[in-house]
């Protein structure tokens, strides 16, 4: 018989001011989205989550959504902002690639230089050995500090982490700012070393903590204005309240691993298959749609960078390359023909001898 009042618990578990705030900023906050279980009902430990994926449904959240404040764009700009944000993600992933790919080369430049000059001036082979060893050892030990001391949540490469926060699992910090940025380095000291990784896996991963910081616009906001989160709001556009709950957060995280993907392996179609079997646990035609996108618009940037060194080839994308292949007798000799084309016999074939014998076997 009592009114409620403010704070009171209401329908389905929340607040009244909770479902204001909703109402208000278009998303349904930290507050509202993330149930945190019983600490009886814990089996993952602290670091673990649950995600609501549900839209907030009760009669006030009902009553808002029937008269939505219309805008030059549509409703509130809404569905612009959508896709722009997707657009935005598809070509911060691929400017990341491309600067991943850019630093290993200058590390691994940087050492083979180096060795060279070992080599010229006349060292010993011991010498250009503890060299070569000492470097790479003094990368993977840099790597492996910053991702125990600093940041655990970077290490490996991210997929299972990722596939459990698409499936309603929150990992903490696993898609900070923090952590994204000792991922790059991270990567880059390991595959520059020569260890036996890739920079493929950790980009799906990178990818995905690009894709959610598009949804955490006022974090990044009052970070980069230095305005304190306990702060009142401020000069803030209700564009950074669009996307901040769990539902929302969970597409953009798709399209961005997606996008991941393609801008590796330059595939645009296999960054959605990969989105859609592999990680994400929902499908609707408007998550395709998105994740094509941003697979597209990532591999498509990424080749457009990379113009520049292929004599404005933009058809090579993507990062993964095996180099060129010579075969045996391409590298003994190389026979012209009158008219200056390359002789290339059977036995000159691109094909090593040893592969057929492997694969074969």
């Amino acid at each position: 018989g009592r009114p409620a009042e403010e704070g009171t618990v209401m329908q389905n578990g929340h607040s009244l001011a909770a479902m204001q705030h909703v109402a208000r900023g278009g998303g349904q906050g930290d507050e509202v989205a993330r149930q945190r279980p019983r600490d009886g009902a814990r089996s993952g430990g602290e670091d673990l989550d649950s995600l609501d994926f549900d839209t907030v449904n009760n009669p006030y959240m009902v009553d808002c959504g029937r008269r939505p404040p219309r805008g030059v764009l549509g409703y509130s700009g809404k569905t612009f902002a959508r896709w722009l944000l997707t657009v935005l993600t598809g070509v911060g992933v691929a400017l990341a690639a491309r600067c991943l790919s850019l630093m290993i080369d200058e590390v691994a430049r940087l050492r083979n230089n180096v060795l060279q000059s070992l080599f010229d001036a006349g060292g010993s082979d011991r010498r250009a050995l503890a060299f070569f060893v000492a470097y790479n050892l003094s990368l993977v030990l840099i790597a492996a500090s910053l991702t125990i001391y600093l940041e655990p949540s970077a290490a490996a490469g991210g997929i299972p982490e990722l596939q459990a926060y698409l499936n309603g699992t929150h990992v903490k910090n696993f898609l900070r700012l923090r952590t994204i940025f000792i991922k790059i380095v991270g990567t880059v000291l390991t595959v520059s070393s020569g260890l036996a990784c890739g920079q493929e896996g950790p980009l799906i991963h990178i990818g995905a903590g690009i894709a959610s910081g598009m949804t955490r616009g006022e974090k990044l906001y009052r970070k980069l204005l230095c305005i304190p989160l306990d702060e009142p709001r401020r000069l803030k556009h209700p564009v950074l309240d669009f996307f901040r709950n769990d539902r929302d957060r969970r597409e953009f995280i798709c399209a961005g691993a997606g996008a991941g993907m393609a801008a590796a392996f330059g595939a645009p179609v296999g960054g959605v298959l990969f989105a859609l079997e592999e990680a994400a646990s929902h499908w609707s035609p408007q998550l395709i749609w998105r994740c094509f996108t941003a697979t597209l618009i990532a591999t498509f940037t990424l080749a457009f960078v990379k113009a520049g060194e292929n004599s404005g080839d933009i058809s090579l994308a993507g990062l993964l390359s095996f180099g060129t292949v010579r075969s045996v007798g391409d590298m003994r000799r190389e026979v012209l023909n009158d008219d200056g084309t390359i002789n290339v016999s059977a036995v000159d074939a691109p094909v090593f001898w040893w592969e057929l014998v492997f694969f074969g076997l």
